[in-house]
Order: structure tokens, then sequence, then C-alpha cells
């Protein structure tokens, strides 16, 4: 990255809108190629002419997550401290307790210890990563928010879960209810958008008390509410899962209430962690390849780096699901 120039120095000389610079220099496809092309040589040229010494990189990434003690990211752990020992960086990871909150964000910009910055949570106002992007790169890992934030890795939420509900309803259920995760979560949005819709399309009700929102994904919070839709005689058939903890929850209220598994209530999880073959019955899931997608996001960052070239905007991975004893 340029940093002994600044983002309206280069559009000055450019005549440019600093906008654009900005994101030419993150890979935007919005810009031209002959645009971009002009905007990288005179940055080149400057950084060049202003005789500074070449800055220190301290070759570490800066990792931020909404929960270090969510399972699910182990394998993106994982793929990223990996992906980054290949390319010689080390890996901090941060834990962002509330990122729908502008006050989280100071952290990316009062500490300038890191030289790319990788984000695993939704960011509610792209304003909040200016200051940050005008210093350093920054991929989204997982999730990702839609329009110009920054490249990233992640999965079709929408299409996996959608194909995960309709596997339930071919099966024979009608009466499916879903544990989420909080909808500051974009991954919960998707998923929940994609279950109504499968609903809908295929004629079948949505009971919205059948549909219930968890703050974290904690176990705990999962068998209670799993508990609270299955102990009326009127019940779902079904659960569609998020987390499989959330799963595993609803197979061991389940079972504590005398309910036959799969024979009176099937049971779907998501990201197929370890524990979704530890359960009695062992989980159906949908497969998150999470190694490959934090190796990608690691990769696309150093990319980003080292090269000055065009960055891809997005990669989509593929899901698959996964059928095991609780469906």
């Amino acid at each position: 990255m340029y940093k002994n120039v600044t983002i309206a120095e280069i559009a000055k000389r450019a005549k440019v809108s600093t906008a654009t610079v900005s994101r030419a220099l993150n890979g935007s496809a919005s810009v031209k190629e002959s645009t971009r092309r002009l905007i990288l040589s005179i940055a080149d040229s400057m950084d060049r002419e202003c005789g500074c010494a070449p800055e220190f990189r301290s070759r570490i990434i800066l990792a931020s997550f909404p929960d270090l003690s969510n399972p699910f990211y182990a394998d993106i752990f994982r793929g990223i401290t990996a992906a980054a020992a290949t390319r010689g960086y080390k890996v901090v990871f941060y834990s962002m307790d509330n990122h729908a909150a502008k006050e989280g964000y100071s952290f990316f910009t009062e500490n300038v210890f890191y030289d790319g910055l990788i984000i695993a949570h939704a960011v509610p106002d792209q304003r909040f990563l200016a200051p940050v992007r005008s210093r350093v790169p920054i991929v989204m890992c997982s999730e990702h928010n839609e329009g110009e934030i920054a490249p990233y890795v992640a999965i079709d939420d929408h299409a996996a879960a959608y194909n995960a509900v309709r596997y339930l309803i071919s099966s024979g259920r009608r009466r499916i209810s879903m544990i989420n995760s909080s909808l500051r979560h974009n991954y919960a949005k998707h998923r929940e958008k994609a279950f109504r819709k499968c609903m809908q399309d295929y004629g079948l009700p949505i009971r919205e008390e059948w549909i219930t929102h968890l703050s974290e994904v904690n176990y705990g919070l999962g068998l209670t509410a799993a508990m609270q839709i299955l102990s009326p005689d009127d019940r779902p058939d079904a659960f569609f899962c998020v987390s499989d903890v959330f799963a595993a929850a609803a197979i061991n209220a389940g079972i504590g209430l005398g309910i036959s598994i799969p024979e009176q209530l099937a049971v779907v999880g998501f990201d197929n962690i370890d524990i979704a073959t530890m359960t009695v019955p062992t989980i159906t899931t949908v497969a998150q390849p999470t190694y490959q997608i934090g190796a990608q996001a690691c990769q696309l960052l150093i990319d980003q780096l080292e090269y000055h070239a065009p960055m891809p905007r997005q990669v989509i991975l593929n899901t698959e699901l996964i059928l095991r004893n609780s469906t």
C-alpha cells in the first residue's frame, strides 16, 4: 500500500475524486481499467518521489471476529494462520464485542501495528472503515457486506439455507421451526430470508412463534429455546438451525421430552463442526469449507499488500448438505 502519499494527493494529480482513488486502490470492479492503471501509476510515482525511506512493514495481520469462542471459527483461524505463515506473516486475533457500534472501530485506527485487516463480521456503516481503508487493505471473511466495503471470501448463505429447508420439506416435514442467531449478523439475515422463501415457495405456513433469534451461538440458549418450542402439544416436526450448536441443543431438548428423532422430529444444522458427529443421533448439516475460507481470505489480503494488480471483489465457495441420522 502507499503510505508515503495520501489519497487526496493522488486524486489531485490524477484529476479524479478521492472516492475513485480509494476504490481503485481497493480493487473495486466499478473503476474502469484505464483509470485504475493511471491511478496506480501515479501512486507508484509519487511514492518514489517523496524521498522518504521505505516504511517498515510489521508483517502482522489483524483479524477481527465477533466471538472468538464460537467453535465454527476454529478452522477459519487455522486457515488464516497457515496461509499467513507460508507468506511470512503473523496473525493477531481481535474480538469485536459489538460490531454494530461505531466506537468499536476506533481500535483499528488507534493501533498501527498491523499491515492488513481481515474482518469476519458485518460492518453496519462502511464509513466506519474509511480511515482504515486509506492506510491498509481490508478483506472480509465468511461474513460480508454488499457494496464497496472490501473484497470478501464467503459462501452463498441464501442458496445453502434454501437447499437445507427444501430437503426437510422433500422428506415429508411440513411444520418447520427455525433457531436463528441475532439478525445483526448478515448470515442470519440471509439464512432466515431463504427459510421464509422456501416455505412460501412450497405453500407451507410460517409460524412466527417457531422462529427464534438468539443473541449468541450458545448451547444453553439453544436448549432453552428448543424446549420452549417443543413443550406444547402443538409442536413442529422439524428444526432448521443456523448452527450445529443449536442443532445439538434441539436434539437433546427433543430427547429430554421423549420425542423420537428423526421419526417425530428432524433436525438440520449448519457448519459441520465436530459436534455434528458427537451427538446421538448425528446431525445432518450444511458443510462449509471453513479452512479454505480463512486461507483464501488471508491470501487475498497478502496479495493486496504485495501486488498492485486488481484483486477479485468476491470469492464464493461451495457448500454441501451432509446427510446423517437426525433426518
